[in-house]
């Protein structure tokens, strides 16, 4: 079965799900959007991806699965990724899923919309959603369907935010100024 929730930020769900797909780069980058919060949360994500071999094009159709709670599999599903060129190797992306589908049968799954971020393949999106569509049958998977974007752009806007508060709504500013101290410290600093 297959759900999909739009617009909101999967990080904060990530404890609801037995498994977390994320699909990334043979070039071992975590390090934006979705990819990179995992990489604060559960550091050893970055530590079992870096312990890969850098740009080595066998890892595309290959996963790294972490079997910790919840279980997180990284898919290499691209080389190098760019934000304006489609990089998704839909074949890996396939082959991933397929696998995936195997090993985690029955099992509650989240993920994004694998490769269709500038982060993981900035591929066609109603593409990568079909190929999930069709190698995911036996899994209940949920997708995130929302605008990633880089980690300092993300702490940037939420700054600029909160600015404008400082001086038009001082209630609403300590509040968030306070949770917001709260998200960095926990989400990237692992506080």
């Amino acid at each position: 079965m297959l759900k999909i929730i739009k617009d909101k930020d999967p990080i904060w769900d990530t404890d609801k799900f037995d498994v977390i797909l994320i699909g990334t780069s043979i070039y071992n980058q975590l390090n934006g959007g979705f990819q990179s919060k995992m990489k604060y949360k559960y550091p050893m994500v970055d530590e079992k991806n870096r312990e890969t071999k850098y740009a080595d094009f066998s890892k595309l159709g290959t996963r790294i699965t972490i079997n910790d709670t919840p279980v997180i599999s990284l898919m290499y599903i691209c080389g190098y990724p760019r934000p304006n060129i489609d990089t998704v190797d839909y074949d890996s992306l396939t082959k991933c899923l397929l696998t995936a589908n195997a090993e985690f049968r029955g099992k509650k799954v989240m993920a994004t919309i694998l490769g269709s971020s500038q982060f993981d393949g900035n591929g066609d999106k109603d593409k990568c959603l079909k190929i999930i569509e069709d190698t995911t049958k036996d899994l209940d998977i949920t997708l995130y369907d929302y605008e990633q974007k880089k980690r300092a752009d993300e702490i940037r806007e939420q700054k600029m935010y909160l600015k404008s508060l400082q001086y038009t709504d001082i209630e609403k500013y300590n509040k968030l100024k306070n949770v917001f101290d709260l998200y960095l410290k926990k989400l990237y600093l692992n506080g």
